[in-house]
C-alpha cells in the first residue's frame, strides 16, 4: 500500500485531467470548508472533497476521497492538488504529516466563532482567484448575522440547555459556536462554564440547573427519541411548559453560511418559549 501510494506520487499527478479553468485545485477535507468554498465562488478549483461533503448539491458530483481519519490517499494524489484544506479539530495530525511528507500544500484552518465565516470567505475566495464573489458572500452573511443580532438584542433570557447526545448525555460549553448562537437569541447556555468543549454531564445536573428550554442538536427519530425520553421528569421546568425542541444538527454546527439558519432555529425556538407556546409536532 505505501508503496502504490509513493508511485502514485510521482505517475498520478501526469495523469491526472487538466484543469478546464485557470487557479488552484484544490481538496477540501470538511463538510463545512466545502461549503466555504462554495459559497466564496470557488466551486469549480474543488476536484477532491471528504465523503461527508453534501452541500450544495454539485459537492456531490466531486470526486470522493474517504473520510478525514481514512482519506484515499492514492484517489487523492490521483487529482493533483494545488493545495489541500482541512479542519484543524476534524484531522488527526498524523493525516496531516502524511498529506504533508508528499510535499503537499496544506492549509490548516479552524473556525470558532460566528465572525470567523466571513473571514474565512475572504481568505478561500483569495486562494481560489475568485475574492469578488467572496466579498459579495462575506458582506450578505455580515449583513445578515447583524440583523439577528440586532433583533434579539435585550430579549429576556431565558436558560437553556443543549443536548448533542443522550447516550451518553453529551453538551457543549461555552467555548461552542452552539452557546454564542444560544447567547444570541437571548439564552444562557447552563454548562457554559464546564470543560471540555463536549463534555459529559448527567440528568442530575440537568434537573439542577432546571433549564426553561431543552434544545435536542438531532433530527428525525433519533431527534424525536431524545426529545420523549425527557417526559421522565415533568417537573423539569423545560418539560411542564413543553419547551423540548429539536434543531437541525446540520444547520447548527457547521461553520458555513448556512449556519444563520441553524442560528433562526434555535431563535425560533427561544421565542416559542417566551411565547408560552406549545412544542409543534
Amino acid at each position: 500500500m505505501a508503496l502504490g501510494v509513493a508511485a502514485c506520487a510521482t505517475v498520478c499527478a501526469a495523469q491526472a485531467p487538466t484543469a478546464s479553468q485557470s487557479g488552484p485545485r484544490i481538496v477540501s477535507l470538511s463538510p463545512h470548508i466545502t461549503e466555504l468554498l462554495f459559497a466564496a465562488g470557488a466551486g469549480a478549483r474543488i476536484v477532491g472533497v471528504d465523503d461527508a461533503s453534501d452541500y450544495p448539491p454539485a459537492a456531490q458530483q466531486i470526486p470522493r476521497l474517504g473520510e478525514a481519519a481514512t482519506l484515499d490517499m492514492e484517489g487523492l494524489l490521483r487529482q493533483a492538488p494545488s493545495l489541500i484544506i482541512l479542519w484543524e479539530t476534524g484531522t488527526p495530525p498524523r493525516v496531516r504529516a502524511e498529506l504533508e511528507r508528499f510535499h503537499l500544500q496544506v492549509l490548516v484552518t479552524e473556525q470558532r466563532k460566528l465572525d470567523d465565516i466571513g473571514l474565512a470567505l475572504i481568505e478561500f475566495g483569495r486562494l481560489a482567484g475568485t475574492s469578488p464573489a467572496a466579498a459579495d458572500a462575506a458582506r450578505r452573511y455580515r449583513a445578515e448575522l447583524a440583523l439577528l443580532r440586532a433583533r434579539y438584542e435585550g430579549k429576556a433570557r431565558l436558560k437553556v440547555f443543549y443536548e448533542v447526545w443522550d447516550r451518553p448525555l453529551y453538551t457543549l460549553s461555552g467555548e461552542h459556536v452552539v452557546s454564542e448562537m444560544i447567547s444570541l437569541c437571548g439564552g444562557d447556555n447552563i454548562f457554559a462554564e464546564v470543560t471540555p468543549l463536549a463534555p459529559i454531564v448527567d440528568r442530575e445536573a440537568v434537573l439542577a440547573r432546571n433549564p426553561d428550554v431543552i434544545l435536542i442538536g438531532a433530527a428525525g427519530p433519533d431527534g424525536d427519541a431524545q426529545a420523549a425520553d425527557w417526559n421522565r421528569f415533568p417537573h423539569l421546568k423545560a418539560v411542564r411548559d413543553q419547551n423540548v425542541f429539536e434543531v437541525n444538527p446540520s444547520l447548527v454546527g457547521r461553520m458555513a453560511p448556512r449556519i444563520l439558519d441553524g442560528v433562526r432555529e434555535v431563535c425560533s425556538a427561544l421565542d416559542r418559549a417566551r411565547a408560552g407556546r406549545p412544542r409543534l409536532q
